[in-house]
């Protein structure tokens, strides 16, 4: 069984949660670490109790660098007592950062995955803040195994023009995961499905004309 480290910007986002169910479905044994939105730490997330680095804010850049080099300080003791697993994945560029010093306290023999699932509008900057952030993102990925993003265009579009990652790149794209057929049967849900009618939401950053126009269309044609 794979042992993973996964390293996450926000412990409570509902796609950390797919990710842990895929990675699962996939045979790997995890242990969750990240950051939180809520004031208190969260208990459980998919029957997994999460290693609290700290509370940050949503679009709150520089508090969230502030966050991650506390993080960076301290997450050798916090790891200190777990076995060495064998693969870290990084959840985003601050914890790329992370993955880095967490591997060094394992004797940096672990092999990191950086999972880039969106691009942030300061990467793109064509000044000297740009500039400084693409840089640091080479170097922090320098060495990383493997680059798992959610879209083709982010591949063609800013990692190969700008050069960010060499690592041999694995496409997930945000689709629905139905790991019923291939999880044993004690992770089944307990709980019977909610019935109709069932609430939609439009909500997150990528919101578009396109996607609401698209669940405008499906609710109509599912007749509430």
């Amino acid at each position: 069984m794979l042992n993973v480290l996964y390293l996450v910007h926000d412990v409570s986002d509902p796609a950390v949660r797919r990710r842990i169910t895929m990675l699962r479905a996939g045979g790997a044994q995890v242990t969750l670490a990240g950051f939180r939105r809520t004031a208190n730490p969260i208990a459980d997330v998919e029957g997994l109790r999460p290693l609290d680095l700290g509370a940050t804010r949503d679009g709150r850049f520089a508090q969230r660098l502030t966050a991650v080099a506390k993080a960076a300080v301290s997450i050798g003791a916090r790891l200190r007592g777990m076995p060495r697993p064998d693969l870290i994945i990084a959840r985003n560029l601050e914890m790329l950062a992370l993955a880095r010093r967490a591997n060094t306290a394992f004797g940096a023999a672990v092999p990191i995955v950086y999972e880039c699932l969106d691009i942030h509008r300061l990467m793109l900057r064509s000044d000297a803040v740009g500039r400084a952030l693409r840089a640091t993102e080479r170097y922090l990925a320098r060495d990383v195994r493997l680059l798992v993003t959610s879209s083709p265009a982010f591949t063609a579009n800013y990692f190969e023009p700008f050069g960010q990652v060499t690592a041999p790149v694995e496409l997930v794209e945000n689709k629905y995961f139905e790991a019923a057929a291939i999880l044993p049967a004690e992770h089944e849900m307990a709980e019977a499905p909610v019935a109709p009618p069932w609430r939609i939401g439009w909500f997150g950053a990528l919101r578009c004309r396109r996607s609401l126009e698209l669940l405008a269309d499906f609710s109509r044609r599912a007749d509430g």
